[in-house]
Parts: structure tokens; C-alpha cells; sequence
């Protein structure tokens, strides 16, 4: 099964959550997302909105400032 993709470079908190949240409502049950974007706060914000949210994050990662989390819905 192949990930949707979500891109949210250049969006501020809180929008990246959100548009991860409204991404994955869209999504069946064990799908694979993978989120890319940039800042730290982001990249934080949204794993811990994934994990408390009964999602897992499969990977992340980040470079510099870009960064690639993969969740399983």
C-alpha cells in the first residue's frame, strides 16, 4: 500500500495539525500518510497530536529544517 502524501512546508501551528487531522479523517484504517514539512514546532506539534490521538507514527525524521513523519492511520 502506497502513502498518501501531505505537504505543509511553509504553513505555520496550528494548520499542519490541522490539515494532518483532516487528511487522515479522510482515510481508511491502516493507511500510511506521509506528512513533509519544516520547523521543529511542527514536527513536534503533530507527533504528539498523531500519538494522542490513537494514530501511529510509523517514522520521522528530520533534516536541518524539513521534516518527513509517516503515520499509519
Amino acid at each position: 500500500m502506497s502513502a498518501e502524501k501531505l505537504d505543509v512546508k511553509g504553513k505555520m501551528c496550528p494548520l499542519p495539525v490541522a490539515f494532518t487531522k483532516r487528511k487522515l479523517a479522510g482515510m481508511v484504517s491502516g493507511q500510511l500518510l506521509e506528512v513533509v514539512g519544516e520547523g521543529k514546532l511542527e514536527f513536534d506539534n503533530i507527533q504528539r497530536w498523531v500519538k494522542s490521538n490513537g494514530y501511529e507514527v510509523v517514522e520521522a525524521s528530520m533534516a536541518i529544517s524539513e521534516f518527513k513523519i509517516l503515520i499509519r492511520k
